[in-house]
C-alpha cells in the first residue's frame, strides 16, 4: 500500500512540474508552434546617447518648432536620462496608472505594460464584440477576432503574413509595404502567439513596443520603413532623443500618422493645416512607403473637412480612454476590435438629444428628427472624391509615375444616395460589414441585406427566407434603429471555392511584392499562400482553434483544410465580388456647411430610396409632400 501511494505521489509530483514548466514557459511553447520566421525575436534597437549640452540643444530646437510645454525634458534632466532605450526608458517613471474606468467610473491602478500589450492597438484584435453577428444568426462573441486574421478585400492582404515586405518596382526602385506599419509593436511578425489562450507576451515583444509614435510631437515618420536584418523585416522607428523628450498625451495628429490611412486615404493633404497628414508627407527616405489611391472611408478628419477637427478636438476628447484601451464606440460594422465595446462614443455627449436651436422656424422640426435620424445622416453630406466605391484587385493597373501595377478603383462615388447609401441601423453588424436594423414603421418591408452578385453556387438560395428566419429576428431584438449614412464598398478578390457560402468565403491573400512588380494576380495569389503561416491556417490546428468557428459565422459547416493544395496552385479558386455591398459606418467629415436640407430628402429627386428603406406607396406619398407639415 506504501509503494501504491508512493508512485501515486511522484505521478502527481511529475504531472506537477510538467504542469509548472508549461505555464512558466507556456508562451515560449506557443512561439515554437509558429513558423520560424513568424516568431518574435530579440531586436537590438540603435540607442542614440547625447551629452547633457545636447540634450538643452535639443530642448531648445524642440520649443522653437511647437507650441507645446514639454514637461518630459525636466524630468529627463532630473532623472540624468541621456538615452532612450525603449519601453524600459519609459516604464522607470510609468511602470503603473492610476484610471478611472469610463464603463463603471470606477477608478483603480493597473500595470502599464499589461494595460497596453492586453489593448486592441497592440493585439489587433478582441474577444468582444457584443454586437456582430454570423449569418448564421449568432453572436460573434468569446472569439478572437480583428484585423489580424480577418482578410479583407480593401488592401487585398492578410496582417499575419503581409506585414512587413519590399517591394521592387520596374525602374529598381525599392519601397515598404505591411500591415505592421500600423501597428505600435516592433517585431519581425504581427502578435500571433497572442490569439492562443493564457499566452502572455514575452520580454523581447515588449521591448519592441513603439511607445513614441503615439506619444511623441516630434516623431520622424520617415524612419518608418522596412529594415531587413539577418533574412527577417521588420518596420523602423524613430527611437530618437528628440522625439523622447517631446513626448505627451496623443493628439489628432499623432493618431492619425496611422488613421489618416482609413479616413481621407493615401493621397490627400489638407492645404490649410497639413499637420494631420504627417505619413502622406514623410513616407521615408531609403525605401519609401507605398501610398494607395482610394480612401476606405471617404471622410477625412482635418480642418478643411471636420468642424470637430477645425475647432481643434482631439480624438479622445470623444474616444474615452482607459489607459491604453480605446472607445471605438457600440456602433460599428467593420471594425470588429473594440477595447471598450460598452462605452458610447456619441454626438449627444457634448450636443444634447435636442442640438437645433440657432433656426428658431425650424428647430423643433429639426430636433424631431433626431429621435429617428442620426446626426451624421445630414451632417455628412459627401465624401472625399477619391473614396473608393468598388475595387477590382483582378484588374491591375500599371502606374506610370510609383513604377508599380495596382488594383483598379472602377467605381469612386462620393455624393448622397450614391457612393453614401442610407440605411436603418441599431448599431449591431453582420460578419461582414452590413449595418443590422429594421424600420420604426413595424410593416418589415425594410431588409439591410439585398445580395446583387449572388454567386452560381447559390442561384438557388431562398435569401427571402433565411433573411425572415434568421436576420429580422436578431435586427428586432436589438436597440431601436435610426437612419444612418453609411459609406458603400465591394471588393473583388480572389476566393477559395472550397470554403465558400450563399454570403461570401474565404478571399485569398495577394503577395503584394509580387502583385505590384508583375501584374500577376493569379501568382501573387498562389505565392502568398506558399508562405507558411498560410499553410498552418489550413493546419488542423487552426481549424479546430479557430477556423471552424470563423467559417461558421458565413453559414459554412465546417473549414475544408484540404483545399489547400488546390488554392496554392490556383485551382478552384477565382475573382468574385461579395455577394452583397458592405456598408461601412461613417462618423467623421462632420459638416455644418452644406449639410442636408429637408428638400434633399422628401423631395421625389431626393437622395432617399424610400422603397428600399421599407416604406409603403401611402407613406412614401406622405413623406414627399411639404415636409414641414
Amino acid at each position: 500500500m506504501k509503494v501504491f501511494k508512493s508512485r501515486i505521489f511522484k505521478i502527481f509530483l511529475i504531472i506537477l512540474i510538467i504542469g509548472i514548466l508549461i505555464v512558466c514557459n507556456w508562451s515560449r511553447i506557443i512561439n515554437l508552434m509558429l513558423p520560424a520566421g513568424s516568431r518574435p525575436a530579440k531586436i537590438n534597437f540603435k540607442v542614440e546617447k547625447v551629452t547633457s549640452d545636447e540634450v538643452d540643444m535639443i530642448a531648445s530646437e524642440l520649443q522653437s518648432l511647437y507650441s507645446d510645454k514639454f514637461d518630459h525634458i525636466e524630468r529627463f534632466k532630473e532623472a540624468g536620462i541621456l538615452a532612450y532605450e525603449g519601453p524600459q526608458t519609459c516604464l522607470s517613471c510609468h511602470k503603473t496608472m492610476k484610471l478611472t474606468d469610463p464603463e463603471t467610473g470606477k477608478e483603480r491602478e493597473v500595470d502599464l505594460m499589461e494595460n497596453l500589450t492586453s489593448s486592441v492597438h497592440y493585439r489587433f484584435y478582441s474577444k468582444k464584440h457584443p454586437n456582430v453577428y454570423g449569418f448564421n444568426g449568432k453572436l460573434a462573441d468569446n472569439f478572437a477576432m480583428g484585423k489580424i486574421n480577418r482578410p479583407c478585400p480593401k488592401p487585398g492582404s492578410f496582417a499575419m503574413t503581409a506585414w512587413s515586405e519590399i517591394v521592387k518596382t520596374k525602374d529598381g526602385k525599392t519601397m515598404s509595404e505591411g500591415c505592421g506599419q500600423c501597428h505600435i509593436g516592433g517585431q519581425y511578425q504581427a502578435p500571433l502567439g497572442d490569439m492562443m489562450p493564457f499566452y502572455k507576451p514575452i520580454q523581447s515583444e515588449k521591448d519592441a513596443i513603439d511607445c513614441l509614435i503615439c506619444h511623441s510631437v516630434a516623431y520622424d515618420m520617415n524612419k518608418k520603413e522596412v529594415i531587413e536584418e539577418d533574412g527577417r523585416k521588420r518596420w523602423g522607428q524613430d527611437r530618437s532623443m528628440k522625439a523622447a523628450l517631446a513626448v505627451g498625451t496623443p493628439t489628432s495628429q499623432t493618431c492619425l500618422r496611422c488613421h489618416q490611412h482609413n479616413f481621407g486615404g493615401d493621397l490627400y493633404i489638407d492645404k490649410t493645416d497639413d499637420s494631420f497628414m504627417e505619413s502622406l508627407k514623410n513616407t521615408g527616405t531609403t525605401k519609401s512607403r507605398v501610398l494607395h489611391p482610394g480612401s476606405k472611408r471617404g471622410t477625412p478628419y482635418s480642418p478643411e473637412w471636420d468642424v470637430h477637427a477645425a475647432a481643434g478636438i482631439s480624438c479622445i476628447e470623444c474616444h474615452d480612454t482607459f489607459g491604453h484601451y480605446i472607445a471605438k464606440g457600440t456602433h460599428t460594422t467593420t471594425m470588429m476590435a473594440n477595447d471598450l465595446s460598452n462605452t458610447e462614443v456619441t454626438c449627444e455627449k457634448c450636443h444634447t438629444s435636442e442640438p437645433h436651436e440657432n433656426n428658431a422656424e425650424l428647430a423643433d422640426y429639426l430636433n424631431a428628427h433626431v429621435e429617428n435620424i442620426a446626426c451624421q445622416t445630414c451632417h455628412i453630406p459627401s465624401l472625399h472624391p477619391d473614396n473608393a466605391t468598388m475595387r477590382d484587385f483582378d484588374k491591375p493597373e500599371y502606374e506610370e509615375h510609383e513604377g508599380i501595377y495596382i488594383y483598379s478603383d472602377i467605381e469612386k462615388k462620393n455624393k448622397p444616395g450614391e457612393g453614401i447609401k442610407y440605411a436603418w441601423w441599431n448599431g449591431d453588424g453582420t460578419f461582414l460589414g452590413n449595418p443590422i436594423g429594421d424600420n420604426p414603421n413595424g410593416k418589415n418591408l425594410y431588409k439591410f441585406y439585398n445580395p446583387r452578385f449572388i454567386w452560381p453556387e447559390f442561384k438557388d438560395f431562398n435569401y427571402n427566407k433565411w433573411y425572415e428566419d434568421v436576420m429580422r429576428p436578431v435586427a428586432k431584438k436589438g436597440r431601436p434603429s435610426k437612419l444612418y449614412a453609411m459609406k458603400l464598398f465591394n471588393g473583388r478578390q480572389h476566393i477559395d471555392l472550397q470554403n465558400i457560402g450563399p454570403f461570401g468565403g474565404m478571399f485569398i491573400p495577394y503577395n503584394l511584392p509580387h502583385y505590384y512588380l508583375t501584374g500577376d494576380q493569379d501568382k501573387a495569389a498562389s505565392k502568398e499562400m506558399e508562405k507558411p503561416m498560410m499553410k498552418m491556417m489550413y493546419g488542423w490546428m487552426f481549424k479546430y482553434y479557430m477556423m471552424d468557428k470563423f467559417i461558421s459565422f458565413m453559414d459554412v459547416d465546417s473549414w475544408n483544410t484540404k483545399a489547400y493544395k488546390d488554392v496554392v496552385n490556383n485551382k478552384k479558386v477565382e475573382a468574385r465580388w461579395l455577394p452583397n455591398d458592405a456598408l461601412m459606418e461613417i462618423s467623421h467629415a462632420i459638416r455644418l456647411k452644406g449639410a442636408l436640407t429637408c428638400n434633399n430628402c422628401h423631395d421625389p429627386n431626393g437622395v432617399l430610396d424610400w422603397k428600399a428603406l421599407g416604406y409603403d406607396d401611402e407613406e412614401i406619398e406622405m413623406y414627399q409632400q411639404d415636409p414641414l407639415k
